[in-house]
């Protein structure tokens, strides 16, 4: 540690670069006068204006850059950390140690080569990581995350010994310390056949694609020149395995892209943890090291699509703070793939128990079957014009099958609460799970509206520091002793929450 102010490496420029580029992206709808200038203009004037942004421009980037690495220095001392930044307003931030949240080392790709490494801290309350110090060395970044962490860690061992009634749920069993998961490149491999972000991105590439020539030039003339050569009734089958063969090739593709970017993004991939700490590190081209503290845990998510059931794998996420629907990927906690021995040991890492799952009341299943049932139904009759025929011939195949769907999505809709655990788990060809701390809740609710009340049930609305769920459709008196079980529970905990 030292007691006078840092500058970053001057390797530093490239993210310095690269920040002032994104702030310019963002700013650049402030330039749509200029663009209409440029449009509206006469020859000469635009391109005097496209000359002066092509040559001005960049020159203004790389200076501003320059200025923000030259402005910005840190100070990392026994107990704190202070960054001062900015060119014009200068800005001086203090980080408490005590109050940190994450420290994450990340080394992209264009620091790799020179040994560089940008360290993120997050301190409590934040909406994402404070304080980036960019062209640091691996080996100093990895000294002060380890100073913060230690002197966090430090810090709860003399809160425990003021506070002896913290319950064991935040303290590792010395009998899992020092556990490591690896991820082979096997694994990673059927990630990417589990999770398809190409195939997800084709519908937006889709319409960007159709507004080009490529679409009237090239595939409309092949796809009539197909359509006139069955109509001849010559060269079918070569025809259609010609397709056939080329669609085929074009998925194998997009499965390929998905794996190769799965082993780019999760390569090496390694837990470990000791103690309360937990540790990520993988990346083939940009290495990321990422951490947090198991008493920061506010839910898990156990996620199986249809074809990593097929494969008998599992995902997990640990999220730490906030809202799912609203939570940055730095404020996660991601393990890719699980099998069934990796899945073991992890829970037992984090002491879950095995599910009894209970299953809700089966009226549950009747307004979805009805809503769906109508809407799909109100859409064939107003495709065919309210034809009674179609939509009677509809409905057999509609009432059934929308009713078969409904039944598997209420044969996974199930419950489970034990002292340390709240489980919801949903699907229907796949499943997810939200296991949520007891011991960590906000606000109970019970809600019971008409239709809950005619089959004697209702619904407790859970909201924790891990977001909202709400456990439905049990009997009235199993809601009103869970809200009491799980208000005493957290009412009785003296542990620390993040």
């Amino acid at each position: 540690m030292t007691n006078t102010y840092e500058r970053v490496s001057l390797w530093a420029l490239i993210y310095f670069i690269g920040r002032t580029l994104i702030l310019f992206l963002r700013q650049a709808v402030n330039l749509i006068p200029l663009a209409v200038v440029i449009v509206t203009g006469g020859d000469q004037l635009r391109l005097v204006i496209l000359w002066l942004l092509a040559t001005g421009l960049p020159t203004l980037i790389v200076v501003h850059a320059v200025a923000s690495w030259w402005c910005f220095r840190y100070r990392a001392d026994a107990h704190t950390l202070h960054v001062r930044e900015g060119i014009l307003k200068r800005t001086q931030l203090t980080l408490d140690y005590d109050r940190i949240q994450l420290a994450d080392i990340r080394q992209p790709w264009y620091f790799r080569p020179f040994g560089q490494s940008i360290l993120g801290v997050e301190s409590a309350g934040s909406d994402g990581k404070e304080v980036e110090l960019a062209g640091l060395s691996y080996d100093r970044a990895e000294s002060l995350r380890q100073a913060m962490m230690q002197h966090k860690e430090n810090a709860q061992g003399l809160a425990a010994i003021d506070s002896p009634a913290d319950d064991f749920r935040v303290d590792i069993d010395s009998s899992v310390a020092g556990f490591r998961l690896t991820l082979p490149l096997s694994e990673l491999v059927r990630y990417g056949l589990m999770h398809n972000p190409v195939l997800l991105a084709l519908p937006v590439v889709a319409y960007p694609l159709s507004q080009l020539d490529l679409v009237d030039d090239w595939v409309i003339p092949r796809v009539e020149g197909l359509v006139t050569l069955i109509e001849r009734g010559g060269g079918v089958l070569q025809t259609t395995l010609l397709w056939g063969g080329g669609v085929l090739a074009v998925l194998a593709l997009l499965v390929v892209a998905s794996v190769l970017l799965s082993i780019v993004r999760y390569y090496g991939f390694t837990l470990t943890a000791m103690g309360q700490r937990y540790q990520t590190r993988a990346g083939l081209l940009s290495i990321v090291t990422r951490s947090f503290q198991y008493v920061r845990l506010q839910r898990l998510v156990w996620s199986q699509g249809i074809i990593a059931r097929a494969m008998g794998r599992w995902s997990l996420r640990i999220d730490q703070t906030g809202r799912p629907d609203t939570m940055q990927q730095a404020k996660t906690f991601f393990v890719p793939i699980l099998n069934a021995e990796r899945e073991a040991g992890i829970k037992q890492q984090l002491r879950l128990t095995d599910a009894n799952w209970q299953s809700v009341h089966p009226a549950s299943m009747i307004l979805p079957w009805l809503m769906t049932t109508s809407a799909l139904t109100l859409l064939v009759a107003l495709l065919t014009s309210w034809s009674l025929e179609w939509v009677l011939g509809s409905l057999l195949l509609i009432c059934p099958g929308v009713a078969l769907l409904v039944w598997a999505s209420w044969r996974l809709r199930a419950v489970y609460v034990d002292d340390n655990w709240i489980a919801l788990r949903r699907g229907m060809i796949g499943q997810q799970q939200s296991w949520i701390p007891a011991y960590k809740m906000q606000t109970l609710r019970i809600r019971q509206g008409p239709w809950l009340r005619l089959w004697g049930t209702s619904a407790l609305q859970v909201l924790s520091a891990g977001g909202r769920e709400t456990i439905a459709w049990l009997p009235v008196a199993q809601i009103e002793a869970l809200q009491s079980r799980l208000t005493k529970c957290t009412a009785d905990y003296q542990g620390r929450w993040m």
